[in-house]
């Protein structure tokens, strides 16, 4: 009874120092492998000091060193919404190498740092190498943070050795789904997925993106429309993009009179992130994007302006310039067979995830394949003579004999003579 009493008192004492925290362990990945680690901490308060603080692991009450902070004046008022990601760099995970690897610009409030970092950080820990700071041993190797003074100010473990928050385990990301400090302490909300669902640099979805700032727009430096064969192609680039679901794009007929003219027709919704997964937005980035649309459904010789929006998580549009472009036309024996295969979507996905391309011209031999990561096929989604035209198809974790695949990484192969394209998809039961 007297234990349980201890151990009841130190996580009530956990839980209100938690209410004053100014900085969280928002999300924390074990990689494929025992090396490949990297822990996101979430800026709570306006102007926090990070300079002196460590991350580390305070496993049974005994502080472990990770990386601490260095003096850089960068690290000395830091806005609330910020996230900081600090990686294993001797042994980087895929995850952090698809968010685009190091990224020092705390201006757009997502920050990616190798522990190798010495502007930034002091290398304390085993990482720099394939050595992983938590074992995951007994359940509770989960990271912590300390300030200058060594007080701990987030422990994601709560209490050592009694924890509420389990560690991930191998292989596995956990990450806080809630947007509230004192909320860090109830298991229910954190998920845990495969380390490749990992968000590093970015909110985690639902309430917790509420944390992040909302103050950069959408950023395009480039939007433009072309036309030959018969088709207009649109083309757009973003420097940064801050909370973006993605973009939407309107079209109107226009009397070929000049740019002053007036549209003849409404404008008309032609494409939406909602049902093209091209059109999905990065969310929180400062990488710059490459965009494309093809619009086919146009007559050769008409002009036609174009819209573009983008949608914040908010639901929020912003509009960007409008463009105008006539159709021409370079002779139907010069006509290309584009063929173009959308991003699956939802990806990682379960229990199904939509698959789809685009065809200028109609194509007598086409294959839509899934395939295992060593290449045998699982199951033919569809094969045969196409027409022009976008083509939709579902997956639904199935081979061809209907049994369940099980988790992993799988190869769709979308194949029309030469013309070969590929792209992953991750299933997760």
């Amino acid at each position: 009874m007297q234990r349980f009493l201890i151990v009841l008192l130190a996580m009530l004492w956990t839980h209100d120092s938690i209410q004053s925290q100014s900085v969280i362990i928002n999300e924390m990945s074990q990689g494929s492998d025992g090396g490949k680690e990297w822990v996101e901490l979430l800026i709570v308060d306006e102007g926090v000091d990070l300079r002196g603080w460590e991350l580390g692991d305070f496993d049974d009450g005994i502080w472990h060193s990770i990386a601490e902070f260095t003096t850089n004046s960068e690290l000395s008022t830091i806005a609330s919404g910020t996230v900081i990601v600090i990686y294993n760099s001797g042994d980087v995970d895929g995850t952090i190498i698809a968010a685009g690897g190091e990224d020092t610009t705390f201006s757009d409030k997502s920050v990616l740092l190798g522990v190798n970092n010495s502007s930034f950080l002091t290398d304390t820990g085993p990482w720099g190498g394939t050595a992983g700071a938590f074992a995951n041993s007994d359940g509770d190797d989960t990271p912590a943070i300390r300030n200058a003074s060594d007080q701990i100010i987030h422990d994601m473990a709560v209490t050592h050795p009694t924890a509420t928050i389990s560690s991930p385990g191998s292989a596995k990301v956990k990450y806080y789904t809630s947007n509230t400090v004192g909320g860090v302490v109830d298991d229910l909300n954190w998920t845990v997925a495969s380390s490749s669902s990992g968000t590093p640099g970015e909110a985690n979805g639902g309430d917790n993106s509420n944390w992040v700032d909302q103050s950069l727009p959408v950023e395009l430096s480039q939007w433009l429309a072309s036309s030959t064969h018969g088709e207009v192609r649109l083309n757009w680039t973003t420097d940064s993009e801050i909370e973006n679901q993605g973009f939407i794009i309107e079209r109107a007929l226009r009397q070929a009179q000049g740019s002053n003219s007036e549209p003849v027709g409404e404008w008309s919704e032609i494409a939406s992130f909602t049902t093209n997964p091209d059109l999905l937005g990065q969310g929180s980035t400062s990488t710059q994007h490459d965009y494309s649309y093809i619009d086919i459904r146009v007559e050769v010789g008409e002009t036609y302006s174009y819209r573009l929006s983008d949608v914040d998580y908010r639901g929020n549009v912003t509009w960007h310039a409008e463009i105008q472009v006539t159709v021409k036309d370079a002779g139907s024996d010069l006509k290309p067979s584009y063929v173009r295969l959308h991003k699956a979507f939802p990806n990682p996905f379960n229990p199904d995830t939509n698959l789809s391309f685009t065809l200028v011209n109609a194509v007598e031999e086409l294959s839509l394949g899934i395939y295992d990561i060593q290449g045998a096929l699982i199951q033919t989604l569809s094969s045969g003579h196409h027409e022009k035209g976008t083509h939709g198809f579902m997956w639904n974790g199935h081979d061809s004999r209907a049994t369940v695949v099980s988790s992993g990484v799988y190869l769709v192969r979308l194949s029309t003579g030469s013309n070969q394209q590929i792209q992953r998809v991750t299933l997760i039961r």
